[in-house]
C-alpha cells in the first residue's frame, strides 16, 4: 500500500477530537469547555467574598435593605451590590455550562436549546450538573436531527425553527419533568432519612449531611442539606436554638467548604495531574471554600466528574462526621470562615474542615493517578482568574 494514502485518515474536522474510542472522543468534547469556566466562576465568587469582607456574613440578611435605600456613600451598600450580583451570576452557571457543553457536542445550532434547558435547570435548582445534563441532551438531539434528510425546500424551516424548537421543548421537559422530579423525590427521601437518623445516630447524620453538601456543588441536594440544618435556626434569640440543630448546621457548612479548598490544594500536591488552567484558577478558587460556596469546585468537577465528585463527597462526609463528634456549632447557615464569630468551638470546626480537605485531596490525587491521561483542556485556553 502506498504511503501517500495515509494522510486521508486524518480527522475530518476540528471538532472530531483526539483519536481513540468513540466514548473517549465524546468525553473529550464534553470537557473541552472546562478552561473557559474559570473566570466565569471566579469573578462572581470573588465579588461575594469581597462583600463578606466589607460587611460581614450578616450581609445575606441585610443586602436587600441596603440596596433599597441606595445610600452609595456607605460601604455596606457597595458590599450589598457585590453580594447580590455575585450570587446572581453564580445562579446563571447552569445556563453557561449547558451552552458550552452543547457547543462542544454539536456546534452552534445546539447552543440556544441548551441555554433554555440550562434556565430550566436553574429553575429547578439543579445546579451545574443539571446544566451539564441539559447541554448533553441538546447536543445529542441536535446531532440526531442533523442526520435527518428533508426536502431542500424545507431545509431552512426545519434547521432554523422546527428542529431547534423540538430540541428545546424536549430538553426543558427532560430537566423539569424528569431530572427535577427525580431530584425532588431523592431530596424528599433524604430529608425523611435525616429526620429519623438525627435522633438515632448523630455520626451517621453527619456523614449523610456532609456527603449531601458536596454531592452537586450548590444544587438541590446541597440546598436540601442546608435547609435541613437551618430549619430550627430562626428567630432573634439564638439562646433558644437547639444544640443538635446548630451542630448539624455546622456540619453542613464545614462539609460544603471542603471541595473548593481541597481541589486547589491537590493542584499544589500534584501539579502534573491538572491543566495549566486548573492550576491558575486554583489561585483564587480556594476563596470559595473559605466563604462556603461549593460552586467553587465546579470547574474541577465538570472537567473530571467521575473522580472529583466522589472524592469531594467522601471528604464532606468525613468532615460532617467529625463535626458531630467534636461538637462545634453554628447559628447561621452562611459565611464559612467569615462567620466564625457565630461558630461555637471554632478551632474544632476548622479541625473538622481540615480532616475533610485532606481526605478529598488524597482521594483526588489517587483517583487521578490511576490510568491517568492528559485532561482535555491541556491544549485549550488557560483559565485567567488569579493568574
Amino acid at each position: 500500500m502506498s504511503r501517500r494514502n495515509h494522510p486521508t485518515r486524518a480527522p475530518r474536522s476540528s471538532r472530531s477530537g483526539p483519536s481513540g474510542p468513540p466514548g473517549r472522543q465524546f468525553g473529550t468534547r464534553l470537557t473541552a469547555y472546562a478552561p473557559q469556566l474559570g473566570p466565569i466562576v471566579a469573578i462572581p465568587g470573588v465579588m461575594v467574598v469581597l462583600a463578606l469582607v466589607l460587611a460581614g456574613p450578616e450581609l445575606s440578611n441585610t443586602a436587600s435593605q441596603f440596596l433599597s435605600t441606595a445610600d452609595w456613600s456607605q460601604s455596606q451598600t457597595w458590599a450589598s451590590l457585590l453580594f447580590k450580583c455575585g450570587l446572581s451570576a453564580l445562579s446563571f452557571l447552569p445556563v453557561v455550562v449547558a451552552g458550552y457543553v452543547a457547543h462542544g457536542v454539536a456546534g452552534r445550532p445546539a447552543i440556544v436549546p441548551a441555554a433554555v434547558g440550562g434556565l430550566a435547570a436553574a429553575g429547578v435548582q439543579g445546579g451545574a450538573l443539571a446544566g451539564l445534563a441539559a447541554g448533553v441532551f441538546a447536543g445529542l438531539l441536535t446531532l440526531a436531527f442533523q442526520r435527518v434528510t428533508v426536502p431542500p425546500r424545507w431545509h431552512g424551516l426545519t434547521s432554523t425553527w422546527l428542529f431547534p424548537l423540538v430540541t428545546t421543548v424536549a430538553g426543558v421537559f427532560l430537566i423539569i419533568g424528569v431530572v427535577g422530579a427525580l431530584l425532588n423525590l431523592l431530596c424528599g427521601w433524604l430529608h425523611g432519612q435525616l429526620a429519623g437518623l438525627q435522633f438515632e445516630n448523630t455520626v451517621a447524620t453527619g456523614l449523610l449531611l456532609g456527603a449531601m453538601a458536596c454531592a452537586d456543588l450548590g444544587g438541590m441536594i446541597t440546598k436540601t442539606a442546608i435547609g435541613f440544618g437551618a430549619v430550627e435556626l430562626s428567630g432573634d434569640d439564638p439562646t433558644r436554638f437547639s444544640t443538635l440543630n446548630m451542630t448539624m448546621m455546622a456540619a453542613v457548612i464545614a462539609a460544603g467548604m471542603v471541595p473548593a479548598l481541597a481541589l486547589p490544594l491537590a493542584t499544589v500536591v500534584r501539579r502534573g495531574l491538572f491543566t495549566e488552567g486548573e492550576r491558575s484558577y486554583a489561585k483564587t478558587g480556594w476563596l470559595f471554600g473559605a466563604a462556603f460556596l461549593p460552586e467553587g469546585a465546579v470547574p474541577f468537577a465538570l472537567a473530571d466528574p467521575l473522580r472529583v465528585i466522589p472524592a469531594s463527597m467522601a471528604g464532606g462526609a468525613v468532615t460532617g462526621a467529625l463535626v458531630m463528634i467534636l461538637g462545634p456549632t453554628s447559628k447561621a447557615p452562611y459565611g464559612g470562615v467569615f462567620a466564625l464569630g457565630d461558630t461555637g468551638r471554632p478551632l474544632l470546626f476548622l479541625l473538622a474542615v481540615a480532616g475533610g480537605v485532606l481526605t478529598t485531596t488524597v482521594l483526588t490525587v489517587a483517583l487521578k493517578s490511576v490510568r491517568f491521561t492528559a485532561p482535555a483542556g491541556v491544549t485549550g485556553p488557560a483559565l485567567t482568574a488569579g493568574a
